[in-house]
């Protein structure tokens, strides 16, 4: 049986309360717990056993937990399973620091470092907002389609680019509004729903972030990775330790292309891909990205999902 495996970890959005109860229970994963308090908090336990769903949404909270969690489910599956060898790793916007960890680039620690400072960043962005600011998810048959009229449109930007029919867009709330009264008024095949986010990430609003980012992750060793990286802020596999932190930098106000990592990972030759994770997300999300030409699976994929509760 074939044990290696693309490994890839979700972005903001997965957080739910409770999702680290069961977690620590795991030795592997309260190790993981105990290495990352001293980084991201002393209320790491809180946040991810105990916190509600609104408090926990707000971003320095949400991107703490998520990335506590991925490690530390990805630590306690590789316990378990140390026949598993990765040959690969992707990560959803903020999935891309466990992603990190998981190719032995980025120690467990410094990751927290790095993490703390994108959420305290990230969140101080939102607080600054003169007006109402957020995302849309957008779904069409194709979204690459509709790129060109996203951004064309007065203050509305493509966010994140999920699968060939699914993302986001990103902008003050007005102009979203705004723009989904034009696809309704044109009569456009695309449906958008508004989230529930504090802002509009992957969109230039973020670029203040820019030198938060610049700042923590020089305090921080990056190493070149053990195994391909698949990142979503170029689309493309990235090995070099400078390109790297560039990318982490520029992720902040720069399009999340997760749908051109995934099809890099394909070109480089993974074929199964897993994830551990509370809910897994972008493992089921493959079946609409690696289609072929008659919208099929594209030969040889095999998708892994394994929940907190399997391990």
């Amino acid at each position: 049986m074939n044990n290696e495996y693309c490994v890839m970890f979700a972005g903001q959005s997965v957080q739910e309360t409770g999702m680290g109860k069961e977690l620590w229970k795991n030795p592997a994963a309260r190790n993981i717990l105990q290495r990352l308090t001293a980084s991201l908090g002393t209320d790491l336990e809180h946040i991810t056993t105990e916190m509600g769903e609104e408090e926990l949404a707000k971003t320095f909270h949400a991107q703490r937990c998520i990335h506590a969690c991925h490690v530390a489910n990805w630590s306690a599956y590789k316990a378990a399973h140390p026949e598993t060898i990765p040959n690969g790793v992707v990560g959803h916007s903020m999935g891309i620091v466990a992603a990190l960890v998981a190719a032995e680039a980025m120690t467990v620690e410094d990751s927290g470092t790095f993490i703390h400072a994108r959420a305290q960043s990230f969140a101080d962005v939102c607080a600054r907002f003169d007006a109402a600011q957020g995302l849309a998810a957008v779904a069409a048959d194709f979204l690459g389609d509709w790129t060109e009229k996203i951004n064309a449109f007065p203050g509305v930007s493509l966010a994140l680019h999920n699968t060939i029919g699914r993302g986001t867009i990103g902008g003050k709330l007005a102009d979203l509004e705004a723009f989904a009264a034009k696809v309704e008024a044109e009569g456009w095949p695309l449906r958008l729903k508004l989230l529930k986010v504090e802002g509009p990430y992957h969109t230039k609003a973020f670029a203040p972030a820019r030198a938060a980012l610049a700042e923590a992750l020089g305090k921080v060793e990056l190493k070149a990775p053990k195994v391909p990286v698949f990142m979503g802020t170029s689309g493309k596999r990235e090995e070099d330790p400078a390109r790297i932190r560039e990318l982490l930098v520029a992720q902040a106000d720069s399009p999340e292309l997760h749908f051109d990592a995934v099809w890099a990972a394909y070109d480089h030759g993974c074929r199964n891909f897993l994830e551990v994770a509370y809910k897994p997300q972008p493992v089921t999300w493959l079946g609409d990205q690696l289609q072929n030409e008659d919208g099929a699976l594209m030969p040889g994929v095999h998708a892994l999902a394994v929940r907190t509760a399997e391990l």
